[in-house]
């Protein structure tokens, strides 16, 4: 598969959804949800993903590219975790817990695209963007303000 008819996602770059898995889980927190969903998500030079978290485990898997740097942080902490997806680390796939705080940004100029799968499966009422916790916004920057092009408020 390729990815083709890309479309503008809310927390930066494009995305297409290339999976949804047709069996249904009941979650205790989020209602019944797709087993898994997964989408090819692509970062442009000088696109970010900003930090947003979702309710599920959310796998990023690197397929094209230099590589990126993911962030992730759990909200609380005054630790910030960066993770190097890339050839050179070895490293191409990394797990974000979920309600963790997550971002990404490519390294160098090249165009980067992953691959995201989401178990139990997406749905956007489970997405948030930081900008919209301006106080959770606001102490990121705090506790590392290189990245507060990745929390704008």
């Amino acid at each position: 598969m390729q990815p083709n008819n890309l479309l503008d996602h809310p927390e930066g770059g494009k995305y297409t959804e290339v999976f949804r898995s047709i069996h249904k889980v009941q979650s205790a927190s989020l209602g019944q949800r797709s087993s898994l969903t997964h989408i090819y998500f692509q970062l442009a030079e000088g696109e970010v993903s900003q930090f947003h978290k979702v309710s599920s485990e959310e796998v990023w898997n690197l397929y094209k590219g230099q590589g990126l740097r993911l962030y992730q942080w759990d909200g609380e902490s005054d630790t910030i975790d960066v993770i190097t997806l890339s050839a050179e680390t070895n490293t191409f796939c990394h797990v974000v817990p979920a309600h963790y705080w997550q971002a990404a940004e490519p390294i160098g100029k090249d165009e980067v695209l992953v691959g995201c799968s989401v178990a139990p499966g997406f749905e956007f009422e489970d997405f948030t963007l930081i900008r919209d916790c301006s106080g959770l916004a606001q102490k990121l920057i705090t506790l590392e303000p290189s990245l507060s092009h990745l929390a704008q408020i």
